[in-house]
């Protein structure tokens, strides 16, 4: 079974590298590896082309945007399934691509496996640094889960390559989400059979397009109102009912903040009146000082050196 990975990548001298070597270091050795690249004015080219013999196919030529580049390496694309790989990710692990394999010919039938995702904070964006893994939902949660848009991210997915025949390719119109918005054309075929592999696939770093959260949002929000199925009286009602909870919890998380904002102002307050106090202090002991008889001044300052050395 020939699975092709495509990654897409522009600029990307600081991580490209991880990626292909994830890739080409799998222990199934029956991969199309395809990169477009959407003509890099760094190092990306020089660091392609040293792994020439290791990818299946480049093309390195301007674009516009990430879903034509992934049109692109649809087309070019010859394996049964199709996985993509951003520039920023990795493979979580040397056997990942065999053991997808080995989970598709247990299930045959499966046309769209998904399984979760290792997740990498951006230092810019987050304070914490320990990484986690995101569990996607199950096939049967799909619809709820997309009313937020936290369902499973592109590349803890292996697309059966009939689906973009079938379902078409991605909407090129749209810069963020058009991968939400073929989610959306998915689910509303309910005869295509969906696969959850409970299994970690790609390492997922948390930055990038997608980190801009107002753009993401809105063109999601914008594809899920034309949505035929999320139109219904159910899906309305459902869709109201999860914003009105995530309301809820965006005002007790806002007042939890300003608790914390009061805690810490009081917190300062006390501390700034102990450096006054401390301050008032140490002038008055200066004041002291400077008014003591020089002998008498070092005869305490070489006492107090004996007793810190004696402790």
């Amino acid at each position: 079974m020939k699975i092709s990975i495509i990654t897409v990548c522009k600029n990307s001298e600081e991580s490209i590298e991880q990626t292909i070597q994830s890739v080409i270091y799998q222990t199934y050795k029956d991969i199309e590896y395809i990169v477009i690249d959407g003509d890099s004015e760094d190092k990306t080219k020089e660091i392609l082309a040293r792994y020439d013999s290791s990818i299946t196919k480049i093309i390195s030529e301007p674009d516009n945007g990430l879903y034509e580049a992934m049109n692109k390496g649809i087309n070019l694309s010859t394996g049964c399934f199709i996985h993509f790989l951003n520039s920023d990710d990795y493979l979580y692990d040397a056997n990942v691509v065999s053991d997808v394999v080995d989970f598709i010919s247990a299930h045959p039938k499966c046309e769209f496996l998904y399984g979760d995702t290792h997740l990498r904070p951006n230092p810019q964006l987050h304070t914490e640094t320990a990484t986690s893994v995101w569990k996607s939902p199950l096939p049967d949660d799909i619809p709820e889960a997309m009313i937020y848009g936290a369902l499973f991210l592109q590349g803890a997915i292996f697309f059966n390559a009939d689906l973009f025949t079938k379902l078409g390719l991605f909407n090129e119109t749209y810069k963020i989400s058009a991968d939400y918005e073929w989610f959306a054309r998915l689910i509303q075929h309910t005869e295509i059979n969906v696969c959850y592999y409970p299994r970690t696939i790609f390492s997922y770093y948390q930055g990038g397009l997608s980190s801009d959260i107002k753009a993401t949002l809105s063109e999601m929000f914008k594809i899920q109102n034309q949505v035929p199925l999320f139109q219904t009286d159910y899906w309305v009602k459902k869709r109201i009912s999860k914003l009105q909870d995530g309301i809820i919890e965006l005002q007790e998380f806002i007042h939890k903040i300003q608790e914390l904002s009061e805690q810490r102002r009081v917190l300062i307050s006390a501390l700034e009146s102990k450096i006054t106090a401390i301050e008032i202090k140490n002038a008055e002991l200066e004041g002291k000082i400077e008014g003591m008889e020089s002998s008498k001044f070092w005869k305490l300052r070489k006492a107090w050196f004996k007793f810190k050395s004696a402790i």
